[in-house]
């Protein structure tokens, strides 16, 4: 009996080993299109390790950015509104994995990670001596 269940048993994590991992998706303006909520945004300078740099208003932790397969996007806010509310409509471009925005600074950069939920964009710059990497993520609604 213990043969018997030992080989169910490694059968079993025999067909768990095989089962192949779902593909994310293309980064196509059709597959991102969305609402999303801004989650983190982590720094880091000169190489330093990651920091958190969210310094949002309380009201705007809840705001949401539906972006639609027109190259045009919504910034919604949500729940608590601020004084005055930020609500705007704007226009994002997309070239392969590179996304930017003149009117939100969350949507430039590169899309480093999109699995249909969570949508990751990083930002890496110089400013004279300074370098640094912006890593934003959001998560669809």
């Amino acid at each position: 009996m213990k043969k018997l269940l030992f080989g169910l048993f490694a059968l079993s994590l025999l067909a768990t080993s095989c089962k192949k991992d779902k593909d994310a998706p293309a980064v196509t303006k059709e597959n991102l299109a969305g609402t999303y909520k801004l989650m983190t945004v982590k720094v880091t300078i000169n190489g330093s390790p990651e920091l958190d740099a969210d310094d949002r208003e309380d009201c705007e932790k809840d705001d949401l950015i539906k972006i639609n397969a027109d190259n045009t996007f919504n910034y919604t806010d949500a729940g608590s509104v601020c004084d005055p509310a930020g609500d705007f409509n704007a226009t994002y471009a997309l070239s392969g994995n590179d996304i930017s925005s003149e009117d939100y600074e969350g949507l430039n950069g590169t899309v480093t990670s999109f699995d249909g939920t969570n949508l990751e964009i990083t930002l890496n710059g110089t400013e004279g001596d300074m370098t640094y990497k912006i890593r934003t993520t959001f998560k669809k609604q």
